[in-house]
């Protein structure tokens, strides 16, 4: 197979005085009002308050583990009554199904689950069992993920698409004596994976699978620096270039013909296709999310400090590459994030944008 390497030419890009530039940022009207710990779930809401959560006319309290599954709104728990059960429960808080699961120990402190749109569930147990679960709360199969390291690993992850088209399971962190690697794994169905990712001497800092479950973007991190890595859905490398910098995060373009990377402050857009470096830009806020949209040429970057639900000091930083003009503009409005890797930014039109995840989605209006 062929790999694509970046050869590092990135070109800086400045901020150009021009009177037409700016970022105009608008709530969506249906949640505008909401408070840092409402978020809002189809035509519903999500609160958390402590250790309460609360969906529609559903209230839990102290759940073991919960996971929202968007843009549907179902919300998948784990509850401990002397033994785990597993419910799950759609947008209005109605349970669409409740079960006791007998096999798992209700002092394990690993165990986790994930929903997903469709209604189906994955359940983390024992650090790296995983077992599926259908829509109506029957379990089909189960994955052992362990790296079988006689010097330990960490908690096995699992990352998907929103609908679970695409599955993996990756050990971020596993010991090798005095050294750390790390694996990863697509799942099929039951007794058919792929173990597409095995380093011994680097660690997985990110794993993203992209929305329509076509793509899988990795950053493995070792002494030599931050690499990042796209496969496609079969586990087959088709692109990787390496960084001198720490990565916070990358994202990939619908079509993935181009990667963005960022930094604690700078942002770097890729052409996929050559391995050539389109540009990059400096944010004055720590970045949380950015993403690149050919069409407009347009980079848009959230930044902020992103703590306890809180965003302090949210501030959004658009790039126009071609023009080579750069536009800040802090966000006035009080934000909120329950889940980082839930955030997104989608393009609606020329130079218009929607920033979601959010306690309040924002409509982003951006003109050159």
């Amino acid at each position: 197979m062929k790999y694509l390497f970046l050869i590092p030419s990135l070109f800086f890009l400045f901020s150009v005085s021009v009177q037409s530039q700016q970022i105009t940022v608008s709530p969506v009207p249906d949640h505008a009002d909401n408070n840092q710990n409402t978020f809002p779930v189809k035509d519903s809401n999500f609160m958390i308050s402590g250790n309460q959560i609360t969906i529609g006319d559903q209230t839990i309290i102290n759940p073991a583990s919960w996971s929202l599954a968007e843009p549907g709104g179902k919300l998948g728990i784990l509850e401990q009554r002397g033994q785990v059960f597993l419910y799950s429960v759609d947008h209005h808080g109605n349970i669409l199904f409740e079960t006791p699961l007998e096999f798992f120990d209700p002092t394990d402190e690993t165990m986790k689950v994930f929903q997903f749109d469709d209604g189906r569930l994955v359940l983390r147990d024992n650090v790296a069992n995983f077992t599926f679960v259908n829509s109506k709360g029957n379990q089909m199969f189960s994955v052992s993920n362990s790296s079988q390291s006689a010097d330990g690993e960490r908690e096995s992850q699992l990352a998907r698409d929103k609908n679970g088209r695409t599955v993996v399971l990756y050990n971020p962190v596993i010991a090798y004596g005095q050294q750390t690697g790390s694996q990863a794994r697509i799942v099929y169905g039951d007794q058919e994976d792929n173990l597409f990712f095995n380093d011994v001497e680097r660690e997985i800092s990110f794993l993203e699978v992209s929305s329509k479950g076509e793509y899988i973007t990795m950053i493995s991190t070792g002494g030599s620096g931050d690499r990042v890595l796209i496969f496609d859905r079969f586990g087959n490398e088709i692109f990787r270039t390496d960084s001198d910098d720490p990565l916070r995060g990358a994202s990939l373009s619908e079509g993935a013909e181009f990667l963005t990377t960022y930094t604690g402050g700078r942002v770097t857009v890729i052409d996929v296709l050559t391995g050539e470096s389109l540009g990059s830009a400096s944010s004055r806020a720590t970045l949380i999310y950015a993403a690149y949209f050919p069409d407009d040429e347009m980079i848009v970057a959230l930044g902020g400090s992103h703590s306890n639900l809180n965003i302090s000091n949210p501030t959004l930083t658009a790039v126009h590459l071609s023009r080579r003009e750069i536009v800040r503009e802090e966000i006035p409005h009080s934000i909120s994030a329950y889940d980082a890797n839930q955030i997104a930014i989608e393009r609606k039109g020329v130079g218009q944008y929607r920033l979601t995840g959010l306690n309040r989605h924002l409509d982003l209006s951006i003109q050159f």
